[in-house]
């Protein structure tokens, strides 16, 4: 379990984050426990097949307005778009610190910025609205007929990197660890490199948000565990910092 204090308008929150289970994780605010759905990857399929063969229709979706929610308790960084702007779906609409991490709230959807309810600065709970996005229809689109099966050989699943054991750690190294489970995007550091405290040195796709893991002090980048798009847990090793 991971424990973090932090204080909004001058009261004190207690929050913690129970283990993973399935594809569910337990957030306490306060005493107050939170269920929170993650969502699920699926694995890739081994024999290539056609693009137009594996694509599937897309849904039709009415016209209207989509609230924009925060997904955490935190604060306001920057809002990166105006009212009336047109964004695109995964397009990033502000960034919110929480939990010590830079967090991007990006468009789930393509549509027009209607309300922005939120200034950088501003403190929010979780729920609380920030923005609001009208949203044209979406027509069903008609399903492709299928391709001619290509085959293809199957390839051999890749060994699963092990995990790095304490004596890979190099002697009086500092571990940096994975706040939450969820997935490497980018590693911008790379071994022999000093940083600063501050300094963002990977990012981490967790409860659909885009999470900046950064320094917690001045050092040199001396073991990096992880890779771009491979899978963590929560405490596992990312970096270490001499």
């Amino acid at each position: 379990m991971k424990e973090f204090k932090f204080t909004i308008d001058g009261k004190q929150y207690n929050a913690a984050v129970n283990e993973l289970e399935d594809n569910f994780a337990e957030v306490t605010l306060n005493g107050k426990t939170y269920k929170v759905e993650l969502e699920k990857e699926e694995a890739p399929a081994v024999a290539a097949r056609p693009a137009a063969a594996s694509a599937a229709p897309a849904a039709a979706r009415p016209a209207g307005v989509m609230t924009v929610k925060s997904p955490l308790p935190g604060s306001i960084v920057k809002v990166l778009v105006k009212a009336g702007q047109a964004v695109k779906k995964g397009d990033v609409l502000l960034t919110m610190e929480s939990m010590k991490m830079e967090n991007n709230v990006c468009a789930e959807a393509d549509g027009t910025v209607k309300n922005i309810f939120v200034e950088p600065g501003k403190n929010v709970m979780q729920d609380d609205k920030l923005l609001e996005l009208e949203t044209a229809a979406v027509a069903a689109a008609p399903a492709a007929a299928p391709a001619p099966k290509a085959e293809a050989p199957k390839a051999a699943p890749a060994p699963k990197a092990a995990a790095p054991k304490a004596a890979d750690v190099p002697a009086g190294g500092y571990k940096v660890t994975s706040p939450l489970p969820g997935s490497i995007i980018k590693v911008l550091v790379s071994e022999g490199q000093d940083v600063k405290k501050g300094d963002t040195l990977l990012t981490l796709e967790s409860m659909k948000m885009e999470n900046a893991v950064m320094a917690d002090r001045d050092g040199k980048v001396t073991k990096i565990a992880v890779t771009a798009g491979q899978n963590v847990m929560q405490d596992d090793l990312l970096i270490v910092l001499g």
